[in-house]
């Protein structure tokens, strides 16, 4: 399956990259700041850096994108529909489970941990992105989602700790973090004390003593030095990849952009999709993750037992469930979609 989506995900990105040379017709510089809810150093703010290189190449220096992380101008991760609609921003990187407070039918998507093969995502992704740009360009918002976008190309997630930790009794007697309120509810019914905070803050958090583990992914060890205040990781579950990780700006943003530069965005994000895709689908950057971890002196533990995982898993489904009838009908019938997806067995190409 992942070898199929491999080769298909590679000629895509490769028949985009044929057709991004355009004859130019806008001649005007055009400067944006697009904003990334994640820190400077997250593999996700670089993700974006480079398609701000990209973009700049593609159009001889004219389009020039600034990537700016909110964290950096006084907003948190929470604030990406706000930003926007103030006009601070011209475009944002989404994250959709961030944003259950301002949009709570972009945060019932599936769960991160919902998912015990990493390979479900394929049968879920176009779906997930379907809800997502009609909840973005209806009348409520009114935004425009303008390209998938590239994202941490990671099929597992792990739990960090400072002492050797693969088990639910043994989170049970530890201070935890979760990236997700779904995942911050299923884990305090599970018993553990749960907590969100941003990923920027966790390094100190574990320095200090705040926590003593976290829900994270083997690449974010690595970019955010994890290693030198945590032991051990194991295998908790998969990352639900298939969010819908999108590049998304006001309509006005969009529309004044000449439609040469709107090509060469849609193109450069689209491609880098493709690129995160075919990456998920090899490992590889978790392969090297698990490698430098293990030079640095982390230890791999044995995955949770699959008893846990699946423990984990319902929690996920019962949270999921109880939030969607809190948010309302159309958050019911939007999990049902992604559900009978799911139980489709047909996977995206």
């Amino acid at each position: 399956m992942r070898k199929l989506f491999t080769a298909m995900a590679a000629s895509a990105a490769l028949l985009a990259a044929g057709a991004a040379a355009p004859a130019w017709s806008a001649d005007e510089e055009v400067s944006w700041k697009v904003g990334s809810p994640v820190g400077p150093n997250d593999p996700t703010t670089l993700n974006m850096q480079e398609v701000a290189e990209q973009v700049a190449a593609r159009t001889g220096g004219k389009f020039k994108i600034e990537i700016v992380p909110l964290e950096t101008i006084g907003f948190k991760n929470i604030d990406e529909l706000r930003v926007l609609k103030q006009g601070v921003l011209d475009a944002v990187y989404l994250v959709p489970y961030y944003l259950s407070r301002d949009e709570p039918l972009l945060a019932a998507m599936m769960p991160h941990g919902a998912l015990i093969d990493p390979n479900d995502n394929l049968k879920i992704k176009d779906v997930q992105y379907e809800i997502a740009k009609e909840i973005l360009e209806g009348d409520k918002w009114q935004l425009k989602m303008i390209a998938p976008a590239p994202f941490g190309a990671l099929s597992e997630i792990v739990a960090v700790t400072t002492t050797p930790v693969n088990s639910l009794e043994g989170l049970r007697k530890l201070k935890f973090r979760h990236f997700t309120k779904a995942g911050l509810q299923a884990f305090n019914e599970l018993g553990v004390s749960t907590q969100v905070i941003p990923s920027s803050e966790l390094y100190l958090a574990l320095q200090t003593g705040v926590l003593d583990g976290s829900v994270y992914g083997p690449t974010y060890l690595k970019s955010q030095s994890i290693h030198e205040v945590a032991c051990c990781y194991a295998y908790i579950g998969a990352f639900t990849a298939s969010y819908p990780f999108s590049l998304v700006s006001t309509q006005k943003a969009w529309e004044a952009l000449p439609a040469d530069y709107q090509k060469v965005l849609v193109e450069v994000n689209t491609e880098m999709n493709a690129k995160s895709w075919e990456g998920w689908a090899t490992g590889a950057d978790e392969k090297a993750a698990d490698a430098f971890l293990a030079e640095k002196g982390m230890q791999k533990l044995e995955p949770f037992p699959l008893a846990d995982r699946e423990a984990i898993q319902a929690a996920m489904f019962k949270v999921w469930a109880e939030e969607a009838e809190k948010i309302g009908p159309k958050a019911v019938e939007n999990m049902n979609r992604i559900i009978e997806a799911l139980k489709s067995g047909k996977s995206a190409s």
